[in-house]
């Protein structure tokens, strides 16, 4: 070493907003701390600076109780002495979608635009539980061209080294620091203590930095000083002067930023590893990942899922569509929305691995959040179905509107309510489409909150929809027939022969049998152990022993599953007694209900080594759904939690070996291996199986393909058994938020402190679809089929009027042999333009012919912040279509004006031109 290293050190907090306490609990010390910051700073002009977290959130919690402190505090933000955002909180990464962590950034942007200064341009996200394969095309996003993180990588440091370039699969790239020693460095503390020797203190800092140099790339060094809700140090600047005078030789210490220290490194422009996708490894130097948070208290998970769809896949694209057709755009409601949403996202929150107040507290602000989108929704549609001209309706009949918010025309089923005092039901209603024929439909009771309702008793009116334009709808007329059918009619079609009016008549594809439901596509047929066995009819292929439960013991916590020394692995097709029902007959759809009489043990025993010999009753409800012209079948599986410190999984074999498997993530379908290279036995954290998705996963061999779609149940693991069986996690049930006896951690990852709500006792449903194909996911574009299950038909009910819409109309169409998905319709956030991002699904180019109902004046590239894109202008096609490519695993992003909008932004660049 020529010359000494320079040394930035940045000061900082790490804020979890809630975690071995609530958020009220923290947000008291937070107070304290921004107090004591803002004195400090006014008090001594060398301390330099300090980094407030990678939140702006913070900034919220403080002023609403300090908010005679905001001009103090805007002044140091302003002045680059406190450094906060670009985030509004601290995300888990992997628990929450791709859109939810752009609307994260959106809201620190705007938390920034509100209070009037600029964010620090710094990817700092460094005690995530592993990162997303995308998040450097993210952060580009935005604009940010840098990450810093910890968990998730890391090795030797003879071959890793603490700065690399991440890239994403579409070719992004961030220049990367890993933190050797975590974010968490407390080196300085006890520099006053005269208990401490020079070993203790100096030397202890120099054998940070040593560490430090060893995976250096340049000779520019970064020092955090901070951690979890730590307060300031105002000993700072002078403990700097005593360092850089007794270690000259070594090194030169400034107090800085990280940006500051990003700023240097590439200044000196050292040649970088690339390091691919998703980090998220296990290693003997890696930091934990606590990958065990994917399933602790599911049902937090469950209630994400929903919130999550109800903004991306209704509220807002609903929303959009009306605000074309003349409504006022409710921006702010839909933020507001967003807000609460996102409030759940810390990754002590979201991840479930909290003392049990704070996941208590997370519920209202689901609740809430879920509540304002859907009365959004609810509006926005109203609005659309007024446009529909419907004065062609006869006296005593109603429009029921079918809204399609995915972005390719589909047939499936489509559900609408009616109060149930109407006593709808098919032998004296009949329902027509816009050409007169009549449309086959069931009826039951439903109960339930309606939107802008104060009813609770209504009949669902189920049927199947056929050929809903995309982005659009389909208008269908349901009246009181002229006669009603006779009252012996059955109104479901029988596989055995039966005879008139008793299931005779075939009306739609749909059959059903003692434990069999078929249609077009498929056969499901109940088999007497509960499993299910299927039938892909086009392909002649059979898939056998699916749905069968697993249960084993959990000795682990919120942070990681971790079986007992001595486990007990119990399977439902080997020690359940199995009941066979149909609960719902119809054109529409069937159901089958399978009842498991199962025993499991209580508990797992004081020792934690074994599952106890005390075993309780445990009945496990599944009902099957096929419905008319569906090619997936339909799980919800119930259960009323009795025992504790347990693992339920589903199991899906596929039947043949298969080498990886296909998961859902964000804005991308990630490949991992099946088999297991190495276990992890002697590492800090051994190996875990359990892999994170999104939507869906998906396995296939020799041409069979299975994939299993799921709401809100992110853990799966695909079985190295020889028949390639997905595992979903259904359920993890423990008792602490953190321990240090587990077999598969070394040391605790938070508090020892008991979460009994973590047992998840009572009752649990939860969601998932069995998708049978031929090839791989892509070739059989089974995303499709997982995208229509996870999102579902909106139904709704107009009456008569005029309108200038007609009965069916689409409002986008892509066109062409594409891998395109929308991931969002929404109104620009500072114009009158409509956004609209895709991405691409495979990892090779693709295009599509874009064609609206609306004729756009200009369609421009954007990125994820709604600026403009080096690309620039789409050219628009004499039929007003635009050609869209993308690149292999690419987001695009474009901003269409139409023309009374265009020519005002015409205006505004002429106007900043002069």
């Amino acid at each position: 070493m020529s010359q000494p290293y320079r040394v930035i050190l940045y000061h900082h907090t790490h804020w979890d907003r809630e975690w071995w306490a609530t958020m009220q609990d923290f947000r008291i010390r937070l107070v304290e701390l921004i107090d004591e910051l803002l004195d400090s700073l006014e008090a001594d002009p060398e301390f330099r600076c300090f980094l407030l977290d990678g939140q702006t959130i913070v900034l919220k919690d403080y002023l609403e109780i300090r908010p005679e402190n905001q001009e103090r505090l805007l002044g140091h933000i302003r002045s680059n002495r406190i450094q906060c955002g670009p985030w509004y909180i601290l995300p888990d990464e992997f628990l929450v979608s791709a859109e939810a962590h752009i609307r994260n950034l959106w809201l620190g942007e705007k938390m920034a635009e509100k209070l009037g200064f600029t964010n620090q341009d710094i990817g700092y996200i460094p005690d995530t539980f592993g990162h997303i394969s995308q998040m450097p095309q993210i952060l580009q996003g935005f604009g940010i061209d840098n990450a810093l993180l910890w968990r998730g990588t890391g090795g030797p440091a003879e071959t890793f080294k603490q700065e690399f370039l991440w890239q994403a699969p579409d070719g992004s790239r961030v220049l990367t620091y890993w933190f050797p020693d975590g974010y968490y460095v407390v080196d300085f503390l006890h520099f006053d203590n005269p208990l401490k020797t020079y070993e203790e203190t100096y030397g202890r800092v120099r054998r940070s930095l040593e560490r430090f140099a060893a995976r250096a790339t340049t000779s520019n060094l970064l020092m955090p000083y901070g951690g979890d809700h730590r307060l300031t140090d105002k000993r700072m600047p002078r403990l700097i002067k005593q360092m850089n005078e007794d270690l000259n030789d070594y090194a030169q210490f400034e107090f800085g930023t990280t940006k500051a220290f990003m700023d240097a490194v590439k200044a000196a422009g050292p040649k970088l590893e690339v390091r691919h996708g998703e980090l998220r490894g296990f290693g003997e130097d890696l930091p934990h990942v606590l990958p065990g948070v994917l399933s602790a208290r599911l049902y937090l998970k469950q209630l994400n899922f929903h919130g999550q769809a109800s903004l991306e896949k209704y509220a807002e694209p609903f929303s959009a569509l009306a605000w074309r057709a003349g409504k006022r755009y409710e921006s702010s409601l839909l933020w507001t929305s967003w807000e609460l949403l996102i409030q759940n996202h810390p990754h002590d929150s979201i991840c479930g691995c909290s003392i049990d107040q704070v996941h208590r507290e997370m519920l209202p602000r689901f609740d809430q959040s879920k509540q304002i989108a859907e009365i959004v929704t609810e509006k926005s549609v109203q609005h659309l179905n007024a446009r529909i001209d419907t004065s062609g309706l006869a006296d005593g009949e109603e429009a029921v509107v079918v809204h399609n918010p995915l972005a390719w025309t589909r047939t499936d089923t489509a559900c609408v309510w009616f109060l149930r005092s109407r006593g709808i039901h098919p032998r004296t209603y009949v329902l027509r489409d816009e050409e007169g024929r009549e449309v086959p439909f069931q009826a039951e009771d439903a109960e339930g909150r309606v939107p802008m309702t104060d009813q609770w008793f209504y009949t669902n009116v189920r049927f199947t929809a056929q050929e809903v334009p995309p982005l659009g709808y389909r208008t269908y007329r349901l009246a009181v027939r002229e006669k009603p059918q006779d009252d012996k009619m059955t109104y479901w079609n029988a596989i055995m022969p039966s005879a008139k009016f008793k299931g005779s008549e075939r009306t739609t594809d749909l059959l059903i049998g003692a434990g069999v439901l078929e249609n077009r596509f498929l056969k499901v047929e109940a088999q007497p152990d509960g499993s299910l066995k299927v039938t892909d009819k086009a392909s002649g292929r059979v898939y056998e022993g699916l749905n069968v439960f697993e249960d084993g013991g959990d000795a682990g916590d919120t942070y990681n599953y971790a079986y007992p020394l001595n486990d007990m692995v119990l399977r439902s097709d080997r020690s359940a007694r199995a009941h066979v029902s149909v609960v719902d007959s119809g054109y529409a759809s069937a159901t089958l209900r399978i009842d498991l009489d199962w025993e499991l043990p209580r508990a797992i025993t004081g020792d934690r080594l074994n599952r106890s010999a005390d075993y309780v009753p445990f009945r496990v409800a599944t009902y099957v759904t096929l419905a008319s012209e569906s090619k997936r079948i339909d799980v919800r599986t119930e259960w009323d939690n009795t025992v504790q410190d347990h693992r339920l999984r589903a199991l899906f074999p596929l039947g043949s070996p298969a080498a990886v498997s296909h998961a859902e993530s964000h804005f991308d379908v990630v490949e991992r291996p099946v088999a297991i290279a190495e276990t992890g036995h002697g590492w800090p954290e051994t190996f875990v199986p359990q892999k994170p998705q999104q939507g869906f996963v998906s396995v296939n061999a020799v041409g069979k393909g299975l994939t299993v779609a799921n709401k809100g149940l992110p853990e799966f693991e695909v079985l190295d058994d020889g028949h390639t069986t997905v595992a979903l996690t259904l359920l993890r049930a423990v008792g602490w938020l953190s321990r240090e006896d587990t077999l598969v951690r070394q040391g605790g990852a938070g508090p020892q402190s008991p979460t009994p709500d973590a047992q998840c006792p009572g009752r649990h449903a939860v969601e998932y679809s069995l998708i049978p194909h031929e090839g791989d996911w892509l070739e059989a574009k089974a995303y499709e089929q997982a995208y229509e299950y996870m999102t579902p038909f909106y139904g709704s009910v107009t009456g008569r009027h005029e309108g200038e819409k007609a009965w069916k109309e689409g409002f986008l169409s892509l066109e062409g042999d594409h891998t395109l998905l929308l991931s969002t319709c929404k109104k620009a956030e500072r114009s009158d333009a409509l956004v609209l991002r895709f991405w691409n699904t495979a990892k090779k180019e693709t295009s599509a012919r874009v064609r609206l109902t609306e004729r756009p004046e200009e369609v421009r590239l954007v990125n994820l912040k709604e600026e403009p894109a080096p690309e620039g202008e789409l050219e628009l096609m004499d039929d007003g279509s635009f050609l869209l490519q993308a690149g292999g695993a690419q987001v695009i992003t474009v901003q269409i004006l139409f023309p009374k909008q265009a020519a005002a932004a015409g205006d505004i660049r002429q106007k900043g031109g002069e």
